[in-house]
Formats: C-alpha cells, sequence, structure tokens
C-alpha cells in the first residue's frame, strides 16, 4: 500500500484532534467516561453495554456533527442570518435529545444498580 492510501484516515484523526478541543466534546469525554467506570464497577451485563455505548456514541457523533456545521456556517459568513442561526441551533438540539436519551438510558441501566449499592 502507498503511503496516500491512508490520507482519509490522517483527515479524521485531524477532525478528532480538532473535536477534543472542544469544551463541549471534552465534557461530554468525562461523562462518558464516568459511565464507563460505573458501568464496570457495577458489572453491567452485556445487553446493558450495547445500550451505554450506544448512547456515549449518539452523543458524542451529534457533537461532532453540531461542530462540522458550526465551523462550516462561520466560514460562509460572520453577518447575522436568521437561517444561520435556525441551523445552528437545530445541530445544538439535536445534541440535547442525544444527551436527554443518554441520561434516560443511563438512569435505566446504572440508576436501579447504584442505588441499591448505596441505599441497602
Amino acid at each position: 500500500m502507498k503511503s496516500w492510501d491512508f490520507i482519509g484516515l490522517r483527515f479524521a484523526l485531524d477532525g478528532l484532534g480538532i473535536l477534543l478541543r472542544q469544551r463541549n466534546f471534552r465534557i461530554e469525554l468525562v461523562f462518558a467516561f464516568l459511565a464507563l467506570g460505573l458501568g464496570f464497577y457495577l458489572d453491567i451485563d452485556g445487553q446493558e453495554w450495547l445500550w451505554i455505548s450506544l448512547a456515549i456514541t449518539l452523543v458524542l457523533v451529534a457533537e461532532a456533527i453540531n461542530t462540522a456545521i458550526e465551523l462550516t456556517l462561520d466560514r460562509v459568513g460572520t453577518e447575522f442570518h436568521t437561517s444561520t442561526k435556525q441551523a445552528k441551533d437545530i445541530a445544538a438540539g439535536a445534541v440535547v435529545l442525544c444527551c436527554l436519551y443518554a441520561i434516560v438510558i443511563g438512569s435505566v441501566i446504572i440508576g436501579p444498580k447504584l442505588w441499591t449499592l448505596l441505599f441497602a
């Protein structure tokens, strides 16, 4: 294989580097690691890991798409435009929806186990 065969991977890794510099993405990573740590500590089963990993992935991917949309729209122009604001708000709203989903999944899977551990 030639070195240029992996150029797409290099671009993707560059994108992850950009994401890691975003405050919201780092905050979401902290919560992801917290959920993973609790999952290991509470010994959740395979089915539960699937739901937890799906919730984490959805939040991180939504944040990545939101960041890409915001950066693109910022590049297009700096003057205020209603459509630009709406697009950014919708993308941010998608992140919030994914976060709410993750909270529900975490509450259903981790919540009862943690409650039993703390108060049993």
